[in-house]
Order: C-alpha cells, then sequence, then structure tokens
C-alpha cells in the first residue's frame, strides 16, 4: 500500500487517513483512498497504486487512470452536475530515490460524498418508497447527461451512486466508462465493470458491433438492476444466472449467444416474478414490467421492447424513464401522505 498520508498535492491538499472501506465494497483494486483537506474543505483523494503492479502492467494500468481522468474533465468542462466533480488531477511524489516510472503516483481528488445509496435503500431500514424512486429517477437523469455526451458509464452499481448532502446523488467512479470515438484502455474487455452485474451477453463473451448496442445497453441494464436492488437488496444478474441449469450457464455453453436468449428470458422472467413477492404492492405490476424491459437479454429490445419502430433508439434512450421513475416518485409521495391510500 502507498504511504502517501502527511504529503500535499501540487493544488494544496494535505493527504490524510486512509478510507476505509466496508467488507462487501467491490472496486477500488487499482487504487489507494485517502481523505484529503484544504482551507477546511475535506475531500476524497483517489491514487493509483502503481506498487501493486509489475512493469509490464503498468502502463497500461496507468492508461486507464489517464483516460478516467480526462473523462472527468470532459464531465467537468461540460458541466455534467449528476456526476462527481474531480477538484484536481496531477502526480505526487511518492519517493525521491525510485526510478522514473515508480517516482510519481497519478492521483485525483474528488469532492466528498456522504457515502453511497446502498444503506439508504437497505430493506432492513424504514425506508421511504418516494425514496426509492428518487433514487432511480436522480440515477437516470446523471446517466443522460452522460450518455448527452456519448458517455457510457459501464459500471452503474449501487456502490456508484453517492448520496451529497441536501440528499443530491451523483454517479462516481467512471474508471471502467467509454466515450465514443475515444478508445479506451478497457474497449477491448467483453465485461468492463463489475462481473456479478455485468449484462447477460458480457458473461457469453457476446460483443455487438454498435456502440450504442455495446455501451449504452450496458447502463440500461445496470439502471434495471438497481430498480430491483433498490426494493429488494438482491443483485438481479446473480439469482438470474442461479436460475439456469448448468448446460446453460456461461461456463458451459459453447454455442452462440443467441441460441441461450430464450433460457435466459425464462429465467429472468421466472426471477422477477419471484422477486416481485418484495415488491410494494401499489407498484408491483410497474416495477415487474420496468425490470423485465430494462434487463432484457437482447440489447437491440432493452429499455424498448414495446417500442416496435425502435424510434427511441439514440443517446436519449432512456428519457422516457426518466419520466416513468419522475411519475412513481410523485405518486408514491401522494399516496404516503394519504391516510387513505
Amino acid at each position: 500500500m502507498l504511504d502517501l498520508k502527511g504529503k500535499t498535492t501540487p493544488a494544496g491538499w494535505l493527504i490524510g487517513d486512509p478510507v476505509s472501506f466496508a467488507a462487501d465494497h467491490t472496486g477500488g483494486y487499482f487504487s489507494n483512498c485517502h481523505y484529503v483537506s484544504r482551507d477546511g474543505q475535506r475531500a476524497f483523494l483517489k491514487a493509483l497504486d502503481i506498487e501493486k503492479f509489475d512493469i509490464t502492467q503498468l502502463m497500461g494500468v496507468m492508461s486507464g487512470f489517464q483516460y478516467e481522468s480526462d473523462l472527468l474533465g470532459v464531465c467537468k468542462d461540460k458541466r455534467l452536475n449528476r456526476v462527481v466533480q474531480v477538484l484536481e488531477s496531477d502526480k505526487i511524489e511518492r519517493d525521491p530515490t525510485a526510478s522514473a516510472v515508480l517516482r510519481y503516483v497519478p492521483f485525483l481528488v474528488f469532492e466528498l460524498a456522504d457515502g453511497d445509496i446502498r444503506n439508504t435503500v437497505d430493506v432492513s431500514a424504514s425506508v421511504t418508497n418516494q425514496w426509492r424512486f428518487y433514487v432511480l429517477h436522480q440515477t437516470t437523469l446523471a446517466l443522460l447527461q452522460l450518455h448527452g455526451q456519448s458517455i457510457a458509464h459501464q459500471d452503474l452499481k449501487p456502490s456508484n451512486v453517492l448520496v451529497f448532502p441536501d440528499a443530491r446523488l451523483k454517479l462516481g467512479d467512471l474508471g471502467r466508462s467509454s466515450l465514443r470515438g475515444f478508445p479506451a484502455p478497457h474497449d477491448s474487455l467483453p465485461r468492463p465493470g463489475a462481473a456479478n452485474y455485468a449484462p447477460f451477453e458480457q458473461r457469453y463473451g457476446d460483443v455487438p458491433s454498435d456502440w450504442v448496442e455495446r455501451r449504452l445497453s450496458s447502463d440500461v441494464f445496470h439502471l434495471g438492476s438497481l430498480a430491483v436492488f433498490a426494493f429488494t437488496n438482491i443483485c438481479l444478474p446473480e439469482y438470474v444466472m442461479g436460475k439456469l441449469a448448468d448446460p446453460y450457464r456461461p461456463e458451459n455453453w459453447g454455442a452462440p449467444y443467441a441460441e441461450v436468449m430464450p433460457y435466459i428470458q425464462a429465467a429472468l422472467t421466472q426471477s422477477i416474478h419471484e422477486i416481485a413477492d418484495d415488491f410494494p404492492d401499489q407498484f408491483r405490476n410497474d416495477l415487474v414490467a420496468l425490470v423485465l424491459d430494462l434487463c432484457h437479454p437482447e440489447s437491440a429490445r432493452r429499455g424498448r421492447s414495446d417500442d416496435k419502430s425502435k424510434a427511441s433508439v439514440g443517446l436519449l434512450w432512456l428519457q422516457r424513464y426518466a419520466s416513468r421513475f419522475d411519475i412513481l416518485e410523485k405518486t408514491a409521495r401522494v399516496r404516503r401522505s394519504d391516510p387513505h391510500a
């Protein structure tokens, strides 16, 4: 682990204690994280853990870190206020006696969130349906901001939806994102994001040739999975995989992905109807329909299976879902305030 505590970044952020994550935290394999402070303001520093990799790996990892930095710069320049803001992007000297490659550590400083949404939608806690739909509505709006700039997040999961003061939500961790027209070091990976939240086609190594179908469709799928998590704390893709007979599981399947899709669709439908018992009664039908649509095994139908013309394909793919979650959030607010609802 890098020993950066006590150092000061070029912009004057004093590096403090390392950040402690929960046991179920995912991500962060490439980085060390610290709290930083400057002029009474606290922030969050993510530094590339260059000691973790040998020299043959390091250049590729550093390239990926730089890509994330550049992408965050685009978000900042375009004023995407629903994406976590980067406050500084630079390098810091870790050891003046080290070789040129290992002497400086790339880092990013972010605005500090209160946490992510996992605790705020914990089914063991008293959480309103209004808040759960608020999370989904705000997350959809954040994805639309990214998609409007031809950016696919590709790793949307509960730990990457961050909560800020006044209940503002922002998306974090663009380390696996893709900007159309600017190849990323991880673009060749069939599964860029977290394995347990991966869309079905990624698990089978199926790679659509079209950028929209390959990249944006993963965000659409992840949004549907987030809807399930928000109401049940269940990781939907893993749940569905558990319903497949062994011959149809990714590690055993050797035929084209199109031939296994009917089995995945059956497993998805079975899973959703089982999980639906945990959905609120008044919103059960809405949630079942939207999850089946957003998580469709066929990327060409995902999020628009009832749109026969497929006119909604494009960067504003999720616009109608932003409207749907907004309506459901407002409906939940009214029913919460109405003692007869």
